[in-house]
């Protein structure tokens, strides 16, 4: 089954059982191709075999293939990095953070209700990685965007540094904290299990051609 919501920014998230035979899973998600032409499809783990075949027979075509880690802050095993500076809606105008924004390709960044924007820096004492968390939208859970390092520092440690101190920050108010990337992005893939994520879902994400 899936629901398709009349708004057409809302992706398709189809439930299929598990042992739905491939025929039968590609001529629904061709069904789902010609009744929704303005939306991305989604298959998630959680939800429906991630029949990869059967979708792009449908029609459909691959645009990413995402990862979902999920990340219990109760474990306490983050500690606050004594560098890191919380950064005020002033220092995001000043022309140093604004360099640093543009790039790392992030110069229109605009923070959420409630998210806390963190820098940290290189041995120079010039800012070099930027991060920010706050609340994720689910219960009593945290999002975090680990804005990037200035690639001429990269290398240093300092990406695994920030995070652990936005994992610090997030387990302040937040008992869990949920994060994903695309599957090929294993340095960050490393970092999260590193700091104690768990897989928890996995997601191919199809656009029409």
């Amino acid at each position: 089954m899936c629901l398709i919501p009349a708004a057409p920014p809302v992706p398709l998230l189809p439930r299929l059982r598990a042992d739905v035979p491939e025929a039968a899973a590609r001529a629904f998600l061709a069904h789902l191709r010609a009744q929704a032409t303005d939306r991305c499809l989604i298959l998630d783990s959680t939800q429906a075999p991630l029949c990869l075949r059967a979708a792009q027979a449908a029609g459909w075509h691959l645009k990413e293939e995402a990862v979902i880690y999920a990340t219990a802050l109760n474990a306490g095993r983050w500690p606050l990095d004594p560098q890191a500076r919380q950064l005020t809606a002033d220092d995001v105008t000043a022309p140093e953070l604004q360099g640093l924004l543009s790039t790392l390709d992030r110069a229109a960044l605009t923070l959420p209700d409630g998210w806390t924007l963190v820098g940290l820096p290189d041995a120079s004492g010039r800012l070099a990685a930027l991060g920010a968390t706050g609340p994720g939208g689910r219960p009593d859970t945290a999002g975090i965007d680990l804005i990037g390092v200035q690639p001429g520092a990269r290398g240093q440690g300092l990406g695994q540094r920030l995070h652990a101190h936005l994992l610090a920050l997030a387990a302040q108010a937040f008992g869990d904290h949920v994060g994903g990337t695309d599957a090929g992005n294993h340095a960050m893939r490393r970092l999260f299990e590193r700091h104690g994520a768990v897989l928890t879902q996995q997601q191919l994400i199809f656009t029409l051609p």
